[in-house]
């Protein structure tokens, strides 16, 4: 899960961030918008995208997710509220039904960015990110080389504090290898627009 400054964007953790904003009972409702809407023709199981309708965006899952579905002439997303079934049920009956989330899974990073470049959704999440700044805490990924379409908009943003979650030993192969790739990222951000790096204990998040 990523979250940046006023925006929060969905990695890897999409689940986790579309969980962490329902949980109203665990203290204050975070207010958020993520672009979906009642449909033109009426309210029904599911919400649409409709960018043109709003502009106040602020969460965006930048490789789709589980319950978000290509209705080839719009966007759906399922929701527990719209009908009380569990989420993992109505994308269980959407997927026997012929229907298939909006998700990137394509192994390289060309490859999941060719499928990005593909859908509107996924483009306009894509360029959110890139236009970011202040804070970005990233909880949850691997810095691999297979989501360098999405670090390489680092270059090109604003945030000026990276916040990057570690798990387990610090001095671990997969974690060095993690510090030195968030490292290498702000050494070539351009000087005008220096950005500082700190690691944290992922375990510590107790949200959940």
């Amino acid at each position: 899960m990523v979250i940046a400054s006023n925006r929060l964007i969905g990695g890897n953790g999409v689940q986790l961030l579309y969980w962490a904003l329902m949980q109203q009972e665990l203290g204050e409702q975070i207010p958020f918008d993520d672009g979906f809407r009642t449909p033109s023709t009426g309210p029904t199981d599911y919400v649409t995208w409709e960018p043109w309708k709003n502009h106040s965006q602020s969460v965006y899952y930048l490789h789709g997710g589980l319950h978000v579905f290509d209705a080839k002439s719009e966007v759906q997303k399922y929701a527990w509220i719209n009908t009380g079934v569990p989420l993992i049920d109505q994308i269980r009956a959407a997927m026997e039904a012929g229907k298939y989330p909006l998700f990137v899974a394509e192994g390289e990073s060309d490859q999941k960015l060719a499928r990005v470049r593909h859908s509107d959704y996924l483009g306009r999440a894509h360029k959110s990110f890139a236009n970011i700044a202040g804070t970005l805490v990233v909880y949850g990924h691997s810095f691999a080389t297979n989501d360098d379409h999405i670090l390489s908009r680092l270059h090109d943003n604003k945030v000026r504090r990276l916040i990057v979650s570690i798990y387990g030993d610090p001095d671990s192969a997969s974690n060095t290898r993690i510090r030195r790739r968030a490292e290498t990222l702000a050494t070539q951000r351009p000087p005008s627009r220096p950005m500082s790096v700190e690691f944290f204990n992922a375990e510590s998040a107790e949200g959940w």
